[in-house]
């Protein structure tokens, strides 16, 4: 729950998978730091609001205003423990991780160095404002709600990474006068690179032959 006390929370340490390959020099390990601490300044903001009388982020953000939230937080934690990365200072700018050697102001409008960042509480069908060649690492995550009516706070349950290309994000621009925005939505094969290289996966939250492929047992309860 929102403004709990207890011990911090981290990845389960059972379905962490080292063997993930990561470019630039970012270590598995680097990544599990990042998420700790995001969770850390997280569940403390939560703590504030609910011990203020505000209600918990999940509740006071939705949807895509949450996503943003929690992708900035990573971007910026993976960022300070990372000794190869810096977080693009850039706004509008991609991608979100800047090599050192290359970028090390971080700022950075536009490049194909780097990693970018998104979060998801989707299974899949990840979309980006443009087709790219980069790497991508996403972080899938859920929001439950308790019997009380109270909400649990962001929880990873996956995370992913590959090199993807241009060819795996179809894009589905502006048509006439409508003002909607651009957006390009990665394929299955994109897809399929992505959960092929897991870096963390919890039971049953894995897709078609992933469900069953974990670091831990198949039948752990999590």
């Amino acid at each position: 729950m929102a403004g709990n006390t207890g011990p911090a929370r981290a990845l389960d340490s059972r379905y962490v998978n080292h063997a993930a390959v990561l470019p630039y020099g970012l270590t598995v390990g680097q990544v599990e730091q990042g998420v700790s601490e995001t969770y850390r300044l997280y569940d403390g903001i939560n703590r504030f609001l609910t011990t203020s009388g505000f209600r918990s982020l999940e509740e006071l953000l939705l949807g895509n205003s949450l996503s943003g939230l929690v992708s900035e937080l990573l971007v910026k934690n993976i960022a300070r423990v990372s000794t190869t990365l810096v977080a693009n200072k850039k706004v509008g700018s991609h991608p979100d991780l800047l090599p050192k050697d290359k970028f090390p102001e971080g700022s950075q409008l536009e490049c194909d160095e780097g990693i970018e960042v998104k979060t998801s509480q989707q299974n899949g069908g990840w979309q980006g404002h443009n087709p790219e060649d980069c790497w991508l690492m996403v972080f899938r995550y859920t929001v439950g709600t308790q019997p009380d009516k109270s909400t649990e706070p962001v929880t990873f349950t996956e995370i992913m990474c590959a090199r993807v290309l241009k060819k795996d994000w179809p894009f589905s621009g502006r048509k006439g006068a409508s003002r909607r925005t651009p957006t390009a939505s990665i394929t299955r094969t994109g897809v399929e690179k992505l959960r092929t290289n897991f870096l963390y996966r919890i039971p049953g939250v894995g897709v078609g032959r992933h469900l069953t492929i974990l670091v831990g047992p198949p039948d752990a309860t999590g």
